[in-house]
């Protein structure tokens, strides 16, 4: 899959400086532990059709059962590794271990699998600062139906996406309100579109994706900020 991200040297940039200062503050205190609070919020992004409740380290987060593409508020929480479960209202529970570094921001997803499973998916949110007349958006693909990907693209100009696998997540790009952005399954004649009005400027997005068939694909839009 190709990514065009005109942030991506700024974020490796900051990445090898943020690791080398973890680095070093490794080697001064080799057995200090690092505490803090990370922030989280849950998405149900399985079709099963069956609403889920969120637990951390089996203390409820959700105040009310998500239903399918519904999305939790941010929930702040303890740094380090946590047991994350998503509890349906059908009494099976799905769970896993994740790692949550202090103070970034995080977005977990219950998915459905190409076996047909259910299985947890993190990713960390960028809540930086944006321009007023651009949003920031990023992309993920959490419908495993499509082998050849997903496509997405300003329409009428610059692709940001081929072919973007399940479970995989593009960068950031920022985005000049005004233009709608289109999206399909790669190699499909079905087109789908973002309206412009969809996307605010100053805003940041998470836009993931479901769907069984390409006339079914469709773009679940979250404001992070």
């Amino acid at each position: 899959m190709k990514i065009y991200n005109n942030l991506s040297k700024s974020l490796i940039l900051l990445t090898g400086l943020y690791s080398i200062g973890l680095s070093s503050c490794k080697k001064n205190n080799p057995d200090e532990v690092v505490k803090g609070q990370a922030k989280v919020k849950m998405v149900n992004a399985s079709q099963a059709n069956v609403n889920q409740d969120v637990y951390l380290d089996n203390e409820k987060l959700t105040t009310v059962a998500l239903a399918f593409g519904e999305t939790s508020d941010y929930v702040k929480i303890p740094s380090g590794n946590r047991s994350v479960s998503y509890s349906g209202t059908n009494n099976i529970t799905t769970d896993t271990s994740l790692n949550f570094t202090p103070s970034i921001t995080y977005t977990t997803f219950l998915v459905t699998n190409k076996k047909g499973e259910m299985e947890i998916v993190s990713y960390e949110d960028n809540l930086s600062n944006i321009e007023t007349d651009k949003a920031k958006i990023k992309l993920i693909n959490l419908t495993p139906s499509f082998a050849t990907g997903i496509n997405v693209m300003v329409q009428g100009g610059t692709q940001f996406v081929n072919g973007l696998a399940f479970k995989e997540a593009s960068g950031y790009f920022t985005v000049d309100t005004g233009f709608n952005l289109r999206y399909n399954v790669v190699g499909s004649g079905s087109v789908k579109t973002i309206q412009s009005t969809a996307l605010e400027g100053g805003k940041i997005y998470t836009i993931w994706f479901s769907g069984i068939t390409a006339a079914t694909l469709e773009a679940h839009i979250i404001t992070d900020n």
